[in-house]
């Protein structure tokens, strides 16, 4: 694949409900997609993560044109790890001395994403199929982002749209909390899975208190009960006082970091857009599922870093697929739901996977060009 054009094109739209997080809110959804194109004219799409700060996702557009023309126009890719590690090497000083090892990393994440897909199409393959012949045509999904203002009835909303399993965001005091996490639990069907995330919000002692409650009302995981950089010790000795499976490592970078965490955790979810791309979560995908992890691919941002996702789930392990969930927000996100058009729906907890070449689909742009910002073209 030869490199001939980067396209990036940043949208952001309002919404009437704010997303609620113990540390902050999304007042708006933004999104800002890469996409490379060959010298065929074949394209490739990935999404360059965004969403923390809301300002964070502008910013990471524009250092995406800055630092890429040189490092991929007319360059030609035939070995994709070995092309996103090189870039990773290229960068890794900037990265140190802007002091921005995030942003450098969700930028690589998207090429890397782009090459991916781009390979895929001319394959003439489906993502998945070109990770794994293997690779499950159907995976299991959650309800993701559930608010603590509203979780429990977007719960009963939810499962009429098809879910089966449900994620509750927590850490807003403990009358809110136990009053949604009882709520839903005593609500759930037979055969239903319930989940919570914390969003990074205790200490130690704090962590393991709300874990004993949380054993107690049947939670399926606990997932990122405190800061993803807290020491390890701490961390081991979280695991050893709980009674219910950790999960976490969306905000850990690195192959290292994240093996190590398979010590504590017992659910693995890289996020494809903030570190990795398809090359690395794929890998640590698969020695999740090989250490008797289980993979569940994080995401709460665009339609294009969704469907990657999908497709790495669909792919992981030997036979396709391991056990985990697609993580599947549920909050208002225009830019997602009209780009993708209904390509990922849900069907009694399970999506089936679009069957075209790549990621499956080429995301409508059109649709979503009332909430343009930005629109740059690079040849």
């Amino acid at each position: 694949m030869k490199i001939q054009r980067i396209h990036i094109d940043v949208f952001r739209a309002p919404i009437e409900k704010q997303v609620v997080t113990s540390f902050g809110t999304i007042p708006s959804r933004a999104m800002a997609t890469l996409r490379l194109e060959d010298s065929d004219g074949v394209i490739g799409w990935g999404d360059i993560w965004g969403n923390f700060p809301t300002i964070t996702t502008e910013y990471r557009a524009k250092l995406a044109a800055f630092t890429l023309p040189d490092l991929l126009l007319g360059k030609t890719v035939d070995d994709i790890p070995e092309f996103y590690h090189g870039l990773v090497e290229n960068l890794h000083v900037l990265a140190v001395q802007a002091d921005e090892p995030g942003p450098v990393a969700s930028v690589l994440a998207a090429v890397d994403q782009a090459l991916w897909d781009l390979a895929a199409r001319r394959a003439n393959q489906p993502l998945c199929k070109m990770l794994n012949a293997n690779a499950k045509d159907r995976i299991p999904a959650y309800a993701s982002g559930l608010n603590p203002g509203d979780g429990p009835d977007v719960v009963e909303y939810q499962r009429a749209q098809g879910h089966r399993n449900f994620k509750l965001k927590i850490g807003f005091g403990e009358e809110i909390d136990k009053g949604n996490v009882h709520r839903i639990v005593d609500g759930l069907s037979p055969g239903e899975r319930f989940f919570v995330d914390a969003n990074q919000r205790w200490n130690l002692e704090q962590a393991i208190y709300a874990a004993d409650w949380l054993a107690e009302a049947g939670v399926g995981w606990f997932e990122e009960p405190m800061p993803a950089d807290t020491p390890d010790e701490q961390w081991r000795k979280l695991k050893a006082a709980v009674r219910l499976p950790l999960a976490g490592a969306e905000n850990l970078r690195g192959m290292d970091n994240i093996e190590t965490a398979f010590a504590w955790l017992d659910y693995i979810q890289p996020d494809v857009g903030k570190w990795g791309g398809v090359t690395d979560c794929f890998a640590i995908a698969n020695k999740a599922i090989a250490a008797g992890k289980t993979y569940c691919p994080h995401w709460l941002a665009g339609g294009v870093g969704m469907l990657h996702s999908a497709h790495m789930l669909a792919a992981a392990g030997g036979s396709g697929g391991g056990d985990g969930l697609l993580e599947m927000d549920v909050n208002e996100n225009p830019l997602r739901d009209h780009m993708l058009g209904g390509a990922l729906s849900i069907n009694n907890g399970v999506v089936d996977l679009p069957s075209q070449s790549g990621i499956g689909i080429a995301p409508d742009l059109a649709a979503i060009e009332q909430w343009r910002v930005d629109k740059i073209v690079l040849d």
